[in-house]
């Protein structure tokens, strides 16, 4: 049995977990302390582990309580390196994974496989800390509103600029949800808009659509409420895809490796929505 310490990161978001022996079985105190740390905190920081993607795999369904699927690929890679690496380069906006597809993609985790510091953090934004501490006069104006999410072959990326990741894709697909979205396993209401994947707040002008979303984000990502998290080998993150969204820092072709392994919770998409993104730097490169 693992002894456990949760230390707060800070008031928004995120925990480092201490104490974790990933040697030792998860029994039930260990999976009832990581998974209620997970649905508080939204992200959970493990330093210095040696694990293999099987324990990553564990660790993640454990923490949705939901039941391991019985399948060959567990894993991917994030890497500016590795052949057939995903996001290979470029900063990446606020986003949460697939906010696209039909079914919200419950978790996601990383782990450092080959850093070279210095690396780019990922950095984490909680959305239940942000709608609870939305000024009354936003509340009131997205009350009831819905939101339209996804991409017409490439991602909206508001805010973004030549030093974004430029990922397209051979067809649309959207995705309509609450601008005050309820979390499916938690409850919690989300503020559930992001930089990278919202097109639009429905039944709104252009302009007004454009400035209120310019509102809600100065309030989402507040940098005193930004978990930035320097990567290390050795590192696991683990956190909530559908109540956390995740950016990165600008990451090069040509600098320093950052490769971290990827096991995700279901993926849950459909057959249609299995959609491989075209990296055009990576095409260029290769010819």
């Amino acid at each position: 049995m693992s002894r456990l310490s949760v230390n707060e990161i800070n008031p928004a978001i995120g925990a480092v977990i201490e104490g974790l022996d990933p040697t030792s079985p998860l029994d039930d105190d260990t999976v009832r302390t990581l998974r209620a740390a997970f649905d508080d905190r939204g992200v959970l920081v493990f330093r210095g582990l040696d694990i293999d993607e099987v324990f990553q795999q564990q660790l993640v369904y454990s923490l949705i309580d939901d039941e391991l699927p019985d399948e060959d690929r567990i894993s991917v890679q994030v890497s500016n390196k590795a052949e057939g690496g995903l996001a290979p380069y470029g900063r990446l906006l606020f986003h949460c994974d697939n906010m696209w597809a039909r079914t919200p993609q419950p978790a996601i985790s990383l782990y450092g496989e080959k850093v070279e510091p210095p690396s780019a953090p990922t950095r984490f934004a909680g959305m239940r800390h942000a709608w609870d501490t939305l000024p009354d006069e936003l509340k009131a104006r997205v009350e009831g509103r819905e939101a339209r999410h996804g991409f017409d072959g490439v991602y909206p990326n508001r805010g973004g600029d030549d030093d974004v990741l430029d990922a397209s894709f051979p067809a649309a697909r959207h995705s309509v949800r609450p601008v005050a979205m309820a979390h499916p396993r938690t409850g919690d209401t989300l503020l559930y808009v992001s930089q990278q994947m919202t097109n639009e707040i429905l039944g709104l002008s252009e302009d007004e659509n454009e400035e209120l979303l310019a509102a809600l984000y100065e309030h989402l990502y507040d940098p005193e409420l930004i978990v930035d998290h320097d990567w290390r080998e050795g590192d696991l993150v683990v956190w909530d895809n559908v109540a956390v969204q995740h950016g990165r820092g600008k990451v090069s072709l040509d600098g320093n490796e950052r490769t971290l392994r990827k096991v995700t919770g279901p993926m849950n998409l459909d057959p249609d929505e299995l959609l491989p993104p075209r990296f055009s730097k990576v095409a260029e490169r290769n010819g």
